[in-house]
């Protein structure tokens, strides 16, 4: 190591610390399949709930997002070592899948619960308007996850590209 390198440069690998290891990688990637794991456990006992919703529609769509934003947290956790992303992207991007799913989850709960219907047009149908201030956070809560999923897909995909040095290392075998 140079004198001008620190050891916030770099790592004992030799690589650059701004870009995600493999360590770092099987964290995330652990973290986020605990996550999918416990989302879908939170969307299956959801389900259980159904008749009792003010807006038993809203309840089963509660049911389904649990269901499918734990297995898309999985896949996207399954899909962590492979990504070619600097650290910070990395970090952003596991917190934006996770904020984004957890969230979620809570408005479509709140929308089946409290009977809501500015966003939830189809499940709600017949229903009178909710609570103003309880409609508009569930409204924000949802463009906003939105917002977040479309920008993480974007960010996996990115990762998930082929590079000049895997190029190189199909060439060389």
């Amino acid at each position: 190591m140079s004198t001008l390198e620190t050891p916030s440069q770099s790592n004992l690998l030799g690589t650059p610390s701004n870009v995600m290891d493999s360590i770092q990688s099987e964290d995330f990637r652990r973290g986020l399949l605990w996550h999918g794991i416990f989302i879908s456990l939170l969307g299956f006992v959801a389900g259980l709930f159904l008749p009792l919703y003010a807006n038993p529609r809203a309840g089963l769509a509660t049911h389904l997002l649990g269901i499918t934003q734990g297995v898309f947290l999985a896949v996207i956790g399954l899909s962590y070592p492979h990504l070619k992303l600097p650290l910070w992207v990395a970090r952003v991007n596991f917190w934006m899948l996770l904020i984004s799913a957890y969230v979620g989850m809570i408005a479509e709960f709140l929308g089946a619960a409290f009977g809501l219907s500015r966003m939830f047009i189809i499940t709600a149908m017949g229903l009178p308007e909710g609570i103003p201030w309880l409609e508009t956070s569930t409204e924000i809560a949802i463009k906003g996850i939105s917002n977040f999923i479309f920008l993480s897909c974007l960010i996996v995909l990115f990762g998930l590209r082929k590079t000049k040095s895997d190029s190189s290392l199909v060439e060389k075998s």
